[in-house]
């Protein structure tokens, strides 16, 4: 039985874990050494905590589909909220909080890992690779809980401690009493973080940046719209935002009908689903041969065929938000665009809330009693290399507080130099900090050694195809198959000189498989990271879907296609678990949301909940049928403001308020205002409407709800309909929501009001207003 120590008890490593005990039983005896003092990793925290590196609220970016194995259904998870028996859901959310991923961890290794094998609180030091045949792994570590060091001797290390270990920081400074900087993975309030009001400078794009700016905007608003006297500080705060490469923030439900300008009558009801299904859709993928994840430059046509489906996505090129930093011409579209995820991100920049800033920032400076950020902006405003020649500087007053979304860095320092070297270790280079060939695994140079979950965007699924693919190669016995290969007795190989046959054999057994013994392809790509070139991919180490494709291949994997129809419907893990029965439940789940979605509007409610966020134009006109109290129309603005629910049965909640002047029927005209709060249910998936009591932000009582039905013509978008009793009189609504991709473009609410005391109908029109900017 071969020994392996797994350094990480977070998902690549109790995926490691299992499938080593599992796939090849009786075949590893398998340690575990994790250097917190529960499993988990980033997942670990639970409720009540502020977590290491999310907060255990956050969300995730990627469904429950997603964020799971092959063999394992979220079903199978205890996700009761003690603390809350509103939200107990018939069914586990479609985006977990994080404190939900930590559950469904700790309910995963109690299915499948024995306890005696994970050793917490052990914090690995040094580890060294033994002389001999065969080599072996002697590690020191040390125990938190009885505070000594211990000698551990293993015939394999695998690593599964992640490619995000430690925040990476862009050293600003800062003075006495001055600006607080946090790394976006420790921010949690802005409340203690800007404790006056001022500017809040996120730095760094993608999807970290942007989450980050829409989390501190959210909580700015949702100070400032709350029920909650007197106003903290941050309530008057604005985000600024300094991002050096292109993006584009998606929501996390897609249309599955794209906005196409090429096409007048392009469908304004879409159907929805969830952010991965749509983007890990294999029909988008080529028909005519295997799916691959091509690593190295980006070709500038494929490129600009990124961007063309991001616009259409998300139903614009982002030009009518308002600002020009996030539009990007033809030269820019050349390079590849990166992605960020985020419900709030771009509403937030059109009302004002987030200014987006092209550039680079590069210091925090003490002004007296102020503070202001240094931006080094791209004076040509192209493409994204800022030669200092062509840069000049833009300066950000009045800054209270600093966010680092400047990324992570690998821990890799308890490795010896001798392996280091091995693996050519750049710690100069965050991205790519050591060499290993295709699928992120394994360096030929040293095959006692592997990586799980060691790539930038470390997917559930590829972990677990990376994870396969270890037990594959490990299970081989080196002895054996080496006198196969060389055709020499087992004398002659127990004879012969101690050259390093592990290697040899790993090099014959390999030499037609990238996953095993080329890194050349990972050297090209740091040295283009290195010289700063604009042409790499955001998950430059391989998209999703062609990592687990090109595993299931090498491993003799088939994809179980049969509920889908052959190669459509979302890449998901549970299609890769190798039997039908193993991933029976999952696939089925799958397939129903896809059904539902076509079938029965699910998803709707959530994208348009969601697609209201801020400001529009309003046009109402009121049609009375009571002589007593004449029509008339009014014109102003609506804002939908993000808030905290004020009740724990509701997971988002807007603050509505609208300003206009109104003009009766017979010519008078006077300034009027109405407030609502407009609340959605996920477990119900339902929309409502709600009067507040006099201060304008507390919720009173019940107004209306909205039951979507589907489009009523191929020219209309998505209506729903509510009935219900005011005392004394009756109200019947008919809404129609008008998308332009995952945009809400225009969208309406009719009102027919019938009783002793009411007569009247009306109609309201709300269209987002022309950008400023």
């Amino acid at each position: 039985m071969k020994s392996v120590l797994i350094i990480g008890a977070g998902p690549a490593g109790l995926v490691a874990a299992k499938t080593l005990l599992c796939n090849k039983p009786g075949t590893f005896k398998v340690t575990i050494f994790e250097a917190s003092d529960r499993i988990g990793g980033m997942w670990r925290a639970w409720k009540g905590e502020e977590g290491i590196k999310c907060h255990p609220w956050m969300r995730t970016n990627l469904s429950r589909f997603t964020v799971a194995f092959s063999d394992f259904s979220w079903n199978s998870v205890d996700l009761a909220d003690d603390n809350n028996e509103h939200l107990q859901p018939a069914s586990p959310p479609m985006f977990p909080h994080a404190w939900q991923v930590g559950r469904y961890l700790e309910a995963y290794a109690e299915n499948f890992i024995p306890d005696d094998i994970i050793y917490c609180s052990r914090a690995v030091k040094r580890v060294e690779l033994t002389e001999g045949t065969p080599r072996t792994w002697r590690v020191s570590s040390f125990d938190k809980i009885s505070e000594t060091t211990v000698i551990d001797e293993f015939d394999y290390l695998l690593i599964a401690s992640g490619f995000y270990d430690q925040p990476e920081s862009v050293s600003m400074s800062s003075g006495p009493g001055g600006v607080k900087v946090k790394h976006s993975s420790q921010f949690r309030d802005i409340s203690t973080l800007a404790r006056k009001a001022g500017n809040v400078v996120v730095i760094g794009g993608g999807i970290s940046g942007s989450e980050a700016a829409a989390t501190a905007a959210f909580q700015i608003s949702s100070a400032k719209y709350s029920p909650d006297s007197p106003k903290p500080p941050s309530a008057d705060c604005k985000v600024y935002h300094i991002f050096n490469r292109p993006f584009y923030c998606l929501p996390r439900y897609l249309p599955q009908e794209p906005y196409n300008p090429a096409i007048q009558d392009y469908k304004l009801a879409p159907t929805f689903l969830p952010i991965d299904l749509t983007l890990y859709n294999l029909t988008r993928r080529a028909v005519d041969g295997p799916i691959s994840a091509p690593i190295g430059p980006v070709p500038p046509e494929k490129a600009r065929s990124g961007h063309r489906f991001l616009r259409n996505i998300t139903g614009d090129d982002q030009r009518d938000v308002g600002y020009r930093e996030i539009v990007y011409d033809s030269e820019q579209q050349q390079f590849p665009a990166f992605n960020g995820i985020t419900d709030t991100y771009t509403e937030f920049v059109r009302s004002g809330a987030i200014i987006p800033v092209r550039g680079r920032g590069n210091l925090v400076l003490n002004e007296g009693k102020g503070h202001k950020i240094e931006v080094a902006v791209d004076r040509r405003e192209g493409p994204w290399d800022f030669k200092y020649e062509d840069v000049h500087t833009r300066v950000i007053e009045d800054v209270v507080a600093v966010i680092e979304a400047t990324g992570f860095k690998s821990n890799l320092d308890y490795l010896i130099p001798s392996v280091k070297r091995a693996l050519e270790y750049d710690p100069t280079c965050k991205q790519v900090p050591i060499l290993l060939s295709h699928g992120s695994v394994f360096n030929p140079a040293v095959p006692e050694l592997a990586y799980v979950g060691f790539y930038q965007g470390p997917f559930w699924g590829v972990m677990e195809m990376q994870a396969r693919f270890v037990a594959n190669e490990w299970s081989k016995s080196m002895r054996d198959k080496l006198v196969d290969l060389l055709d020499i007795s087992p004398e002659a190989f127990e004879a012969a000189p101690g050259n390093n046959y592990s290697e040899k054999l790993w090099n014959l057994e390999n030499q037609r498989s990238p996953f095993c013994s080329d890194v050349r392809e990972m050297r090209k790509m740091r040295e283009a990271i290195v010289s700063g070139a604009n042409n790499i991919a955001q998950f430059w180490m391989g998209d999703v879907v062609g990592l687990v494709e090109e595993f299931a291949r090498e491993m003799g994997i088939q994809r179980l296609d049969s509920r889908f129809g052959g190669q459509k419907g979302p890449c998901v893990a549970a299609r890769y678990a190798g039997s039908v029965e193993d991933a029976a439940e999952i696939i089925e789940e799958v397939a129903t949301v896809l059904d539902d979605s076509e079938t029965k509007s699910r998803f709707v409610a959530a994208a348009v909940f969601r697609a209201m966020q801020g400001t529009w134009e309003l046009q109402r006109k009121i049609d009375s049928r009571a002589s007593a109290a004449p029509g008339g129309t009014l014109k102003g603005t609506a804002q939908f403001h993000p808030r905290f629910p004020t009740a724990p049965e509701f997971s988002a909640e807007y603050l509505y308020i609208e300003e206009g002047i109104f003009t009766m029927d017979n010519g008078y005209s006077f300034p009027a205002t109405r407030r609502y709060v407009y609340r959605y249910n996920e477990v119900k998936d339902k929309i409502s409407a709600w009067f507040v009591q006099e201060d304008g932000e507390t919720v009173e009582k019940f107004f209306n709800q909205l039951e979507f039905k589907g489009a009523e013509d191929e020219g209309k978008g998505w209506v729903a309909v509510g009935s219900h009793w005011c005392d004394p009189d009756t109200y019947k609504s008919s809404s129609e929501f008008r998308f332009r991709g995952a945009a809400l473009e225009r969208f309406g609410i009719m009102y027919d009001v019938s009783g002793p005391r009411k007569d009247y109908t009306m109609e309201s029109w709300y269209q987002r207003p022309a950008p400023t900017a």
